[in-house]
């Protein structure tokens, strides 16, 4: 640092001049409207010229890029002006006072020098017109570094402070009893009602709160800000916030204005955070702040703007201006009319302006305000491919999440728009949006297909979007890839097993879109990926129908037809789609019917269903009362998440997978968030509860019937889908002559229950056993937590390949019956049960053998 020499000059000067009287408060960054006090101010103008060239940051100061949106407004801004300000107020009170004295400072002096606190002490209002701002509550919280401001309205304008140096507050009812109490620090004006801080108990029953660097200093000795007690005898508290306040937490809206001065409120506490972050803001930005407080021409006491002249400040750039502003009181989330009701930082994140953006997070701006059309500053930032103010805003806390009117994300617009860099640095941050969809169906990769931004589409393959996703009206991507003529993305999106047969409502597949849309080489590349040029649409029109006849598609598609036509004869009959969607819709990921072995249709006896069901009362406790839940404000992924502690740790990864050292042998129990949790819908451990999301197909095998197999490359541990049917009891279940759909829920917790997919199911009634299974069942709990009923969820005990079978151990118990009827058809070289067959072969006979056939479940 060279700004040692300097402040040593200002140090020197500060101390030649005496005070006659200690006075109330310190340097405000609102200026006086007394007449008096604006003729002081001109006559120490010199004075301030010389402290602006003695503070004058250094020349090699770095970047903007490291912005730390946490810091205060002008300590992170600017760490001279909080020095600057500190010494302006002393140089303030001396020359109102008008009288130099001895450079000596004498014991009985600095004892003078140390506040007390006046928690106690109301202010009346000033009076005027009370907006709307000013009748909720102002009391700001600190907790593990995050500051809320509470929301509560105010019943009482009288105002409150903790010292002379924060500013007067207008507090509820609830911060109006902690101030009294001395629960308000008065070093920097912030609450202490959780997280850690210092606590003074001079008197046994009353207790101080104050945070530790916010302790008087005198003498190189600490001592309590409220009562002047030696504070060595503090003591350190942490107190964990149990419940959810009240109050309305915004995103990091960082500290008032009014407090802004007041965090700091010693020079040496001001000199070491000076030294911290001295080389975080570029010179020139120093500068202008400098500047803007001093410009006289500037000065709001010359010039009164209207509300939304902030609003143009920011659009224009205008920094100073901007301070000032803020200065003046003029609030940050103004809502601008003729301009979709946006606010200042809408503004400055549409134009780029990141310093102005900094200035008015800071200030108290929320960073997820919405306009007119439901968007935030982030989605402005986005729109207009303003990298570095995106990196800001992300930095600062600001949402990806949040969608506008018709159901647009960040990424939505960024990908529409090409922007590439924006994109990279939204899926850096929160990835799980990547296949979010948007009111017509569409994700962030539908839309840079449509609009053939080829670069953007294989960043959006290689983060893992989903190609097979169904917009409203059933597309995939590949139809919207036919639909704008790219071959490029089409043969990407085959290569990520994207499927060229799926069909929309209308029943066209992507081989009619390219060939009305006249694509000729879409039209060649589905061709020779092995489209059927014979599949009809619902108005029974095939590809060949649906283009110009004579053109050269007509005849790509015409020659294609006649070669596959003469060849028909002597071909074994191929595979036929029998369903597009055996689900109907229910499942996010449709789940196609094929068979291409003998003429059986597809499977009619039961019924579709995405959740169990009951067809008897069973008593299931779903009181939300009795569900042990977590107060998680993040992704869950702390030890400290009660939920994961029920299932011994979080054991879902970022990607929704299980670990790879899962113990398969004895699975634990999962419990998953609930609706009874604080944290988001979207937090890491939720996985189950969100559905299927691997891509299936129910197929005809050669030996085992209907099997189902996997449509793409699937890590281990990811989630496949969950067992589901009618949920009976033991009772009912032994009743019941077809056994061959029960799967028994063994909690050895009261009653034992089952579940039937006989009747009502989903896709994993007909998944097979396999000897080598690939699949591993585990118990998981939800959205109850009645130990008698888990959810069954399969998940990949390892790695799947594309069109590989699926499948899981029946178990013994299974095949101990069964082996009487049938034998195992997995067709492994190690296949287990083929042994336990001879094994009941050579030690009992027919009339020897009593198993009970009802048993025959899995286990």
């Amino acid at each position: 640092m060279t700004s040692g020499p300097h402040l040593t000059s200002v140090f020197v000067l500060i101390l030649a001049v005496k005070r006659r009287k200690r006075k109330m408060g310190i340097y405000n960054l609102v200026p006086k409207k007394k007449a008096k006090a604006l003729k002081q101010q001109e006559k120490a103008g010199p004075l301030f010229m010389s402290l602006f060239l003695f503070i004058r940051p250094p020349t090699n100061t770095p970047s903007v890029d490291d912005l730390n949106p946490s810091c205060p407004l002008f300590l992170l801004g600017n760490p001279f002006l909080a020095l600057f300000g500190v010494i302006c107020g002393a140089v303030m009170e001396c020359m109102s006072a008008g009288v130099v004295a001895d450079a000596a400072v004498t014991e009985t002096d600095l004892a003078e020098e140390l506040p007390l606190c006046c928690c106690r002490l109301e202010t009346p209002h000033s009076g005027g017109n009370v907006s709307s701002i000013d009748q909720s509550c102002m009391a700001m919280e600190s907790t593990d570094g995050m500051l809320v401001r509470c929301q509560r309205r105010v019943t009482k304008q009288e105002m409150m402070r903790p010292s002379n140096t924060v500013h007067l507050l207008v507090l509820c009812e609830e911060h109006r009893a902690g101030m009294v109490k001395h629960h308000c620090c008065p070093g920097c004006g912030l609450f202490c009602r959780a997280g850690t801080f210092m606590e003074c108990r001079p008197y046994g029953s009353i207790s101080h709160r104050f945070h530790r660097d916010c302790a008087s200093i005198l003498r190189e000795l600490r001592f309590c800000p409220h009562c002047g007690e030696d504070a060595s005898g503090a003591k350190e508290v942490t107190v964990s916030r149990a419940d959810p306040s009240p109050s309305v937490p915004r995103s990091n809206p960082g500290p008032t204005l009014s407090a802004v001065a007041t965090l700091w409120h010693s020079l040496s506490s001001v000199n070491s955070a000076a030294m911290s972050v001295a080389n975080r803001q570029p010179k020139e930005s120093l500068e202008s702040i400098l500047m803007a407080l001093d410009d006289e021409n500037l000065k709001p006491k010359k010039v009164k703007y209207p509300p939304r002249q902030l609003y143009i400040s920011a659009k224009e750039g205008e920094l100073q201006k901007v301070v000032h502003l803020l200065v003046d009181g003029k609030d940050p989330n103004f809502l601008m009319e003729g301009q979709n009701k946006g606010t200042p930082l809408h503004a400055a994140a549409a134009e780029g302006h990141q310093e102005i953006c900094h200035m008015l997070v800071q200030a108290g701006a929320n960073l997820d305000m919405f306009d007119e059309q439901q968007r935030t500053p982030l989605m402005a930032a986005c729109e207009n491919n303003n990298v570095e103010t995106v990196k800001y805003l992300l930095r600062a806390g600001a949402s990806v999440g949040h969608k506008d009117i018709i159901g647009f994300t960040c990424l939505h617009l960024a990908a529409k728009l090409g922007h590439c860099d924006i994109v990279h640095h939204l899926l850096a941050k929160a990835s799980k949006y990547i296949n979010c969809q948007d009111d017509g169906g569409w994700t962030p990769i539908t839309w840079a297909i449509e609009c053939k931004h080829k670069e953007l589409v294989h960043l959006l393959l290689a983060k893992g979007a989903d190609v097979n996703l169904r917009d409203k009206e059933e597309n995939v991507c590949l139809h919207w890839a036919a639909l704008s003529g790219c071959d490029d993305i089409a043969l990407a999106l085959l290569e990520a097993q994207c499927d060229l047969n799926a069909v929309n409502v209308h029943g066209d597949s992507a081989l009619h879109v390219a060939s009305r849309e006249n694509h000729l080489e879409c039209v060649i590349l589905f061709l020779s990926r092995g489209a059927d040029i014979n599949q009809k649409n619902k108005e029974g029109e095939t590809a060949l129908d649906c283009c110009v006849f004579g053109s050269k598609v007509w005849t790509t598609l015409n020659t294609n037809k006649k070669l596959t036509d003469a060849s028909r004869g002597r071909d074994s009959p191929g595979e036929r789609l029998l369903s597009r969607d055996i689900s109907r819709g229910y499942e996010a990921v449709p789940i196609t019917c094929v068979n291409d072995v003998d003429s059986e249709p597809i499977p009619d006896n039961f019924k579709y269903i995405p959740d169990n069901c009951v067809t008897s009362p069973l008593n299931i406790d779903r009181d939300i009362t009795h569900l042990q839940h977590c107060s998680c404000r993040e992704n869950c992924s702390s030890s400290t998440c009660m939920c994961g502690q029920l299932s011994l740790r979080c054991w879902y990864d970022s990607e929704g997978r299980l670990p790879l050292d899962f113990c398969q042998r004895e699975p634990p129990v999962l419990f998953e968030c609930n609706h009874a949790c604080s944290c988001w819908r979207t937090c890491r451990n939720r996985v189950v509860q969100n559905g299927l999301r691997a891509r299936l197909q129910l197929f005809r095998t050669q030996k085992m019937g209907w099997g189902v197999r996997a449509m793409q490359e699937i890590p281990q541990g990811t989630f496949i889908c969950e067992y589901v049917g009618e949920i009976i009891t033991d009772a009912e279940a032994n009743k019941r002559e077809n056994d061959s759909f029960l799967f028994t829920l063994d909690n050895k917790v009261g009653d034992v229950h089952c579940i039937d997919a006989r009747l009502f199911g989903n896709v994993g009634r007909f998944i097979n056993h396999l000897c080598e299974p690939n699949l591993l069942a585990v118990r998981v709990f939800t959205m109850h937590q009645d130990l008698r009923f888990p959810r069954i969820a399969f998940f990949s005990s390892r790695p799947i390949k594309a069109g590989d079978q699926i499948g899981f151990d029946y178990g013994d118990h299974y095949w101990r019956v069964k082996s009487k009827y049938f034998s195992c058809q997995c067709g492994s070289l190690k296949c287990l049960q083929s042994q336990l067959l001879q094994n009941l072969s050579s030690h009992s006979t027919g009339s020897n053998l009593s198993i009970d056939p009802m048993r025959s479940r899995f286990i």
